[in-house]
């Protein structure tokens, strides 16, 4: 699945690289994980989309062996009754584009063709708070809570 309603990029529902993952995680300023287990993390996505510059694609779907990734999503979850929107970032040189609001737009459409009916949630960090509530997704503290690590 390709995207091309911003001319200078394109969204495709693929898994990034391991690499792209941890780099992009780290440039957005988000906590890097530990690389050895970035790979399972990746594998049981439910879902991912990864932006890339159209311009250096190969075609509209294949990117350049060496190309760097430029922003991703991914959704974790049973894909039925429960998903959780995850890893949302862009890199620090191509924010301010509009990548994060095609990342949402384009996850949502992905939740509503395939997992209508599932609860989403998502934990963001405060920087990325304003983004979220433009898709509906609202503060629910102090009514839920949860355990870190």
């Amino acid at each position: 699945m390709a995207s091309s309603s911003h001319p200078a990029y394109v969204i495709l529902q693929r898994l990034p690289s391991p690499q792209d993952y941890h780099d992009l995680r780290k440039l957005a300023g988000m906590t890097p994980p530990p690389m050895e287990v970035v790979p399972q993390a990746l594998a049981s996505s439910f879902a991912s989309f990864v932006v890339f510059e159209r311009s250096h694609m190969l075609d509209d779907s294949t990117p350049a062996p060496d190309q760097r990734a430029v922003g991703m999503g991914r959704l974790i979850g049973d894909g039925a009754l429960f998903l959780q929107l995850v890893d949302v970032a862009v890199l620090p040189e191509h924010q301010g584009k509009g990548l994060g609001r095609r990342i949402m737009e384009t996850t949502n459409d992905y939740i509503d063709r395939h997992s209508p009916q599932a609860y989403v949630s998502l934990v963001a960090e405060p920087m990325g708070q304003g983004l979220y509530t433009q898709y509906g997704y609202e503060d629910t503290k102090p009514s839920e809570f949860g355990a870190d690590g």
